[in-house]
């Protein structure tokens, strides 16, 4: 139930790499080489746009941060792959002191990998994205190569990936595997997974390696190919929405307008009204559960850029998307979005403890979706126009001076109570809302509020259309920080109180996926734009 703000804010960094001269201007220097002539005073100013007097040039993109920012960005990446990597693929904590301690949500040996964020696919996507930035190392295309030939090593015959890949012979990580050992009989093993963003992310990094690649490899093409075509078929035909995941085509659906399920408004309450009367299971239905709108817009958005030959077909699943998204937007008085809905487009059950209800986190996920594909298509301004009727709604809800907002609000269609949904009976469907303390505790009820984020672009693109990025500032910043805090000059430790489903895991200094996806994004980032539009930055 994680949401690392990576689909939500859009992808700066496309297939155009880095000014060659830039780059090769610094590729005999190493990282001890290029800090010799800076001084951490230089690092550390203020992070002001320097001042240019009339008719000063703008400096040159060899000066000291970028430089630093080249060395770590290869360091960093040499010493995951070298070091850190097992078939090529990565857990999400691995033990500094010990590397073969590795943690995805549970234990995994050595011959385990995780699929899902932030694991494999997110650091091929960082390989790939410091190789369009570096094009003077080959070395990082290598690194972002066996990251995706791990990736394919996992795909499962139902066309994407499942959490895990095992190579063992005979795999304990079960799966119907496309490319190695398959089990096809146990529970859930044919299902492809969209849930927690992991075939999104997946094809993503797929395509983007088939991209760098120049489409010449046979084996990523074609995992990549496979992958795609049973993408096309797992989109509801005439709906426009998505399952929680896949074993094979799904059947056609009824495209209907969200409405309220037929217990509100009525004496029986919600659960005795309108619980276990589903024909599908809730993985089968339309979903938007963990913030699946934005990693199924860029899925789709990056497919239709790598495969220009099926851009009609990738954008005209976009439209669809876009389409539903809109239908499944509640009526008023609460004009946000529930995270699964039932065939009838009414919010459901799906887990005991994920009721029917208005969903914080995914409606603002919703809306990233949205502006994103106003973004992409400003000629179809519904998708603005909704988000602009659930911010005047859920601007309303959040609370705590506007910084947070509950996973679940309660339904009403005549006077809504906006109560934060918590309690959960152990063995069933809650009773009711309540404000009273959860009761399940590995679940984030309430979340981090985005909507003052989401206003702000909002207000953006009614005259910029632009993709949005981060400010030179902001990038310089973050730029610094994975600089700076570099152990080495070649990693970044994180320290590691485990809990939850990782008790067992050692207390100590790990070396996290996530923070070496981020700081890698970011170097490569910063690289690219002190080529463009940040250059005055590079001091």
């Amino acid at each position: 139930m994680k949401r690392i703000l990576t689909l939500a804010l859009y992808p700066v960094l496309s297939t155009i790499a880095c000014d060659s001269t830039g780059s090769e201007a610094e590729s005999d220097s190493t990282d001890t080489e290029v800090e010799r002539d800076s001084t951490d005073t230089e690092v550390e100013r203020d992070g002001l746009r320097p001042t240019l007097a009339v008719g000063e040039a703008e400096p040159a993109a060899s000066t000291p941060l970028r430089a630093k920012a080249l060395g770590r960005m290869r360091n960093a990446a040499k010493y995951f792959h070298d070091n850190v990597a097992r078939h090529g693929g990565y857990a999400w904590h691995h033990n500094a002191t010990n590397l073969n301690e590795r943690w995805g949500d549970i234990q995994l040996d050595a011959d385990q990998i995780m699929i899902q964020s932030p694991g494999t696919a997110d650091v091929t996507i960082a390989f790939v994205e410091a190789a369009l930035a570096d094009p003077a190392t080959p070395a990082l295309k290598t690194y972002a190569r066996d990251a995706a030939m791990a990736l394919r090593h996992g795909q499962v015959k139902s066309g994407g990936w499942r959490l895990y890949a095992d190579f063992k012979p005979t795999p304990t990580l079960k799966a119907c595997y496309l490319n190695t050992t398959a089990n096809c009989s146990c529970g859930g093993c044919k299902f492809t997974v969209y849930d927690d963003q992991v075939t999104q992310t997946a094809l993503i990094a797929m395509m983007r390696t088939d991209q760098l690649l120049g489409f010449a490899d046979a084996a990523i093409s074609g995992s990549s190919a496979y992958a795609r075509a049973r993408v096309e078929t797992s989109q509801f035909p005439t709906h426009g929405g998505f399952p929680q995941g896949f074993a094979g085509p799904v059947a056609a659906r009824p495209a209907l307008q969200a409405s309220y399920p037929p217990s509100i408004g009525t004496s029986c309450g919600l659960a005795n009204c309108y619980a276990n009367l589903y024909t599908t299971e809730y993985w089968d239905d339309p979903t938007l559960n963990d913030n699946l709108a934005s990693a199924f817009v860029e899925m789709l958005y990056w497919a239709k850029e790598v495969y220009p030959a099926q851009a009609a077909t990738y954008g005209a699943m976009l439209t669809a998307y876009g389409d539903f998204l809109r239908r499944a937007q509640m009526p008023q008085p609460q004009p946000a979005w529930a995270q699964q809905y039932d065939i009838q487009m009414q919010p459901r059950w799906a887990r005991s403890w994920e009721a029917p209800a208005i969903a914080g986190q995914e409606s603002q996920d919703v809306m990233w979706a949205l502006l994103r594909l106003y973004q992409l298509d400003p000629s179809v301004p519904a998708n603005r126009d909704a988000v602009g009727a659930a911010l005047a709604y859920l601007e309303t809800v959040d609370h705590a001076n506007d910084t947070l907002i509950h996973r679940y609000i309660e339904l009403d269609d005549t006077s809504p109570a906006n109560v934060g949904f918590y309690t959960v009976n152990p063995n069933g469907y809650p009773v009711q809302f309540s404000p009273a303390p959860p009761t399940y505790q590995n679940y984030g009820w309430v979340v981090p509020s985005q909507l003052a984020a989401i206003r702000a672009e909002y207000d953006r693109l009614a005259s910029d259309t632009t993709v949005m990025k981060r400010s030179c500032q902001k990038l310089r910043a973050d730029t610094a920080q994975a600089v700076d805090t570099a152990v080495n000059n070649e990693r970044w430790i994180t320290t590691y109180s485990p809990g939850g489903p990782r008790s067992g895991a050692t207390p100590g200094d790990y070396l996290d996926t996530a923070t070496f996806v981020k700081n890698m994004r970011t170097l490569a980032e910063f690289v690219v734009r002190t080529t463009t539009d940040c250059v005055a930055w590079n001091y």
